[in-house]
Formats: C-alpha cells, sequence, structure tokens
C-alpha cells in the first residue's frame, strides 16, 4: 500500500548527481520509486537531507532492488556496507575487516548492478601531508583518473593524487546559493578546487590554496574545462601557513580540511571582512558536545549548523556558518 514519504525535488538535468549523492549516504529509499512531475523528480527519502523536501504518496516498487548487496551470499550480505562513493565511473568502498578477504565478489556485484561503474576501488582511509585517499584497485579497469558531473559543472582528476569528496556536491550548492556575484572568496584547502569553480561559475573572484602540485594541476584543467574566466580565480600551490601573510581580505572563507579546520582559526578567522561568513567543516561528535564557537573571537557567531553525512556511528561531518559582525569589529580597528 502506497504510503506518505519525504522525497528531494531537483530538476531534470540534476536527477542523476543527486541520485549518485543520495545513495552515496545511503539517503535513497530503493522500496520505492521516484516520481516525475513536470521537469522535476522526486527522490524517496531514508531520512532527510538538505534541499527541497515535498511529502507525498509513495510508489512502491514491484521491481527486483539494484542494490548490489542482493547479488552477494548471505554471509558477506549482512556485513557489506550499503553505501559507497561514485566519483564518475569509479565506486569507491570502505569495508569492514571481517570483508578483507570478500573483496572480489563486491567488486563484481558492484560492477554487475550499475552499468556505469567501470572500476571499484577500496578505500583505506585518508591521511598524510595532502589529505589523500589510500585507493585499492580491487575490480574492472586500472588507472584512478575519471571524470565527475555535479551541479551542472564537469571535474576531471585522479582521485588517488588530490583530495576531492563527492558527498559535498549538495553543499557546495548550497554554498553557491549563499553568494553574491563578485564576491572575494578563499578556498583554504582547495583539493582539485571544486567548491573555487562552483564559487567563480557565480560570478565570485576566487583564491584557492592547497600545498599539492597535483591539486593545481587538476585545478587549473577544471577552471578551463568549465570556462570559468582567468581573471576570476587564482590557484596558490602552498601550505595555508605559508601563504596567508600574503592573502587579502575576504568576503567568504571555505575551511574543508574536517580533521583540522579547527586549528586554522587563528590563522584564517581574521582575514574576513565584517559581515563576512567562514563555512567551517570539521568532524563533531553527533551528541553536540563540541562547541566550535570557543575558537573564535566576541564578533563572530554561529548563523547555521547542519550535518553534511553521517562518518561514523558516533561522529558526522559537521558545517558551521559563522558571520563575522559588522559593528564590533569597525569599533575595534578603527
Amino acid at each position: 500500500m502506497n504510503r506518505l514519504i519525504k522525497h528531494l525535488k531537483v530538476p531534470d538535468s540534476e536527477a542523476q548527481e543527486s541520485k549518485e549523492f543520495l545513495e552515496s549516504i545511503d539517503a535513497l529509499n530503493s522500496d520505492f520509486l521516484p516520481i516525475k512531475k513536470e521537469g522535476f523528480v522526486l527522490w524517496p527519502l531514508n531520512f532527510t537531507v538538505e534541499g527541497e523536501i515535498v511529502e507525498c504518496q509513495g510508489l512502491v516498487t514491484n521491481r527486483s532492488s539494484r542494490d548490489y548487496r542482493n547479488r552477494l551470499s548471505p554471509e558477506i550480505r549482512k556485513l557489506a556496507p550499503r553505501a559507497f562513493d561514485i566519483f564518475g565511473d569509479i565506486a569507491i568502498i570502505r569495508l569492514p575487516d571481517e570483508l578483507s578477504e570478500s573483496s572480489d565478489p563486491i567488486a563484481q556485484a558492484l560492477l554487475d548492478s550499475n552499468p556505469n561503474i567501470s572500476k571499484v576501488a577500496l578505500d583505506l582511509g585518508v591521511g598524510g601531508q595532502y589529505r589523500l585517499r589510500k585507493l585499492e584497485l580491487i575490480g574492472g579497469e586500472p588507472g584512478f583518473v575519471s571524470v565527475h558531473k555535479e551541479n551542472g559543472l564537469t571535474f576531471k582528476l585522479d582521485i588517488s593524487k588530490v583530495y576531492f569528496s563527492p558527498r559535498l556536491a549538495m553543499e557546495r550548492q548550497r554554498i553557491s546559493e549563499l553568494v553574491d556575484s563578485g564576491e572575494k572568496i578563499l578556498d583554504a584547502f582547495a583539493g582539485a578546487a571544486p567548491f573555487s569553480v562552483t564559487l567563480a561559475r557565480r560570478g565570485c573572484r576566487v583564491t584557492a590554496v592547497d600545498a599539492n602540485p597535483d591539486s593545481e594541476k587538476w585545478a587549473h584543467d577544471n577552471f578551463h574545462l568549465n570556462h570559468i574566466p582567468v581573471s576570476d580565480y587564482s590557484f596558490i600551490c602552498s601550505r595555508i601557513e605559508d601563504a596567508a601573510a600574503n592573502l587579502d581580505n575576504y568576503d567568504r572563507i571555505i575551511m574543508n580540511n574536517p580533521t583540522k579546520s579547527l586549528s586554522y582559526v587563528d590563522l584564517l578567522s581574521p582575514l574576513v571582512r565584517p559581515g563576512g561568513y567562514i563555512h567551517l567543516y570539521c568532524m563533531a561528535p553527533k551528541d553536540g558536545s563540541l562547541d566550535v564557537m570557543e575558537n573564535f573571537g566576541s564578533e563572530f557567531e554561529c548563523t547555521r549548523t547542519r550535518e553534511v553525512h553521517p562518518y561514523s556511528p558516533a561522529t558526522s561531518l559537521m558545517v558551521f556558518d559563522i558571520k563575522r559582525a559588522i559593528s564590533n569589529v569597525q569599533s575595534g580597528n578603527q
């Protein structure tokens, strides 16, 4: 029997990108069919996500689920994760230790269940100076270069050499809807510059900073690939702490370094103009015990907090929109 289900409403042009994102965070309810209506697609949800939410009668699916786990033996299926990342034609999956010997059938199940996937990589964690994913190819064609599409933009890069999170697609879209044309933006931990490209397309003047030489190469390629004028962006290949002394003041700063962002607040918060914003991404306990604002001066206030996606049973990636007040800063600096 049909029942009321929450759906994410997106334009037809964003349907595939939003589907991949919802699948990656286990938000897509596979027990119901998507609804097509007047140029939009309504994706059935397991839980509420950012975006336009519509509650309506769900259409129960009569077809077999495309969940890759249905192709696995019962012993493997009960431990196999439902969620995985998709970057272009690459599926990126984390496996529990108990499935360390079962990567081959899992990779084959992923390849067989999704014709758009041509390779499967095992995610062994993020680390090192450049915050790179350690990836092991467990199925499909060799190589980690792929083309990823989101929010009407195209990104090409080697996912093993450059930091990029496809799970932030909707977050990048959210920030792009907050900015005004002409804003000066600092993308402090840019990676392959998906935030920078997204905001430059909105008419912002973007400074991207990352120490990884591969990030610089792919960032320039992606600015060019998306027809961003050279006058609208610059890329500084440097550690942010080395570059900060020569940086300007900005209307908005993106601090997307989830494990270390808080340690850079003292360095970067003075670069925000009065009335400007910091969008700070960090890992935080789900119990709400992290007090981000204790790292900021009294002239800052948090105007919004939201969960970007779950990371572990006890931890989530959170974003904090933090505004620098106008009156306090001006009176203190004049």
